[in-house]
């Protein structure tokens, strides 16, 4: 396996996915194949299939916690990074930093996605997990996909994607996505450099700085009067909680609970398991303070959930991708 796969690209064995993930844990991967080009990255997905090879897609090692167990298969990083720009869209192969798709946008005289700086990893990460930020999520501006699946191309619009909130039809039903098209509008680049400012001076005093993490560990809560799983409904929520709560008022405007806010109003900041730690400063944050396992982040997550379960009644979901 290991000499067919530098056919594709630099190939590795036993990799460690701690020297390759944001949060710096993870443990050997049995392959690691880097890949230039979109082409070769084809190529490759095609044998893997044929040989019924299992394989993971790296990304950016963001919004993900690989296990200190490592993986049992071929381990892809995609390095072609290009980034286009047709008129008013941008053109991003899905292992474009999502940021630099961003800053690219407002250098080419285009406004829309100033908020992209807020977002860690790739294009194609994004897209599949319908990320977002300040307000807004992928689903504003992906105007098509191109995804492989099953040894072909489809082309996906908008509405083929079935985003949802932190999802998509690629989330739910698989394939690999290769580029990414978004639409966005002519604007005046001072605004949007002003925007984008703005959405960096946020990030930089609401999130942990200068610890490994992996970004927001839980998905907000969304709630509404249908109640679906993992919600919570009007009506409960203000039976624990003040209805002239400015923060209340907030989620009751835009039919989300802040998971960060339930972490910290639950008493979880500060929880800490081996060399992990709910961060101090965002209460949807987990840091690596130096040596941190798995073990560590996935006995976290479960004390976390069991205290917001138990005094709220709401069950947090995971946003990251645990591999």
């Amino acid at each position: 396996m290991y000499q067919t796969l530098k056919n594709f690209g630099k190939a590795k064995i036993q990799e460690p996915l701690c020297k390759h993930t944001t949060f710096k844990i993870g443990g050997p991967a049995d392959f690691f194949v880097t890949v230039e080009k979109i082409d070769k990255l084809q190529e490759l997905l095609a044998f893997l299939d044929g040989e019924g090879q299992e394989y993971f897609i790296l990304g950016g090692g963001s919004n993900m916690l690989a296990r200190d167990e490592g993986f049992r298969g071929v381990v892809i990083e995609v390095k072609d990074k290009t980034i286009e720009q047709e008129g008013d869209e941008m053109i991003a192969c899905a292992g474009a930093v999502t940021v630099e798709v961003a800053q690219q946008s407002m250098k080419g005289g285009l406004t829309g996605f100033e908020w992209g700086v807020g977002v860690p990893g790739t294009i194609g990460g994004a897209v599949r997990g319908n990320a977002g930020a300040m307000g807004s999520e992928m689903k504003d501006n992906v105007k098509k996909v191109l995804l492989y699946k099953d040894g072909s191309l489809h082309e996906y619009d908008n509405d083929a994607c079935g985003f949802e909130y932190r999802s998509s039809i690629f989330k739910r039903e698989g394939g690999i996505i290769l580029k990414v098209w978004l639409k966005l509008k002519k604007g005046e680049n001072i605004e949007g450099k002003k925007k984008m400012l703005e959405f960096l001076r946020y990030r930089n005093t609401t999130q942990p700085q200068g610890y490994a993490s992996t970004g927001c560990i839980f998905k907000n809560v969304e709630f509404n009067e249908t109640v679906p799983k993992g919600a919570y409904n009007r009506k409960k929520l203000l039976e624990h909680f003040d209805k002239e709560n400015e923060k209340v008022q907030q989620f009751l405007s835009v039919g989300k609970i802040s998971a960060g806010w339930l972490v910290q109003e639950a008493g979880c900041k500060g929880y800490q398991v081996g060399q992990a730690q709910v961060s101090e400063k965002h209460g949807n944050f987990i840091i690596n303070l130096g040596g941190a396992t798995s073990h560590d982040v996935l006995k976290i997550i479960e004390m976390v959930k069991e205290k917001v379960y138990n005094t709220y009644g709401i069950e947090l979901e995971e946003e990251i991708q645990i591999v």
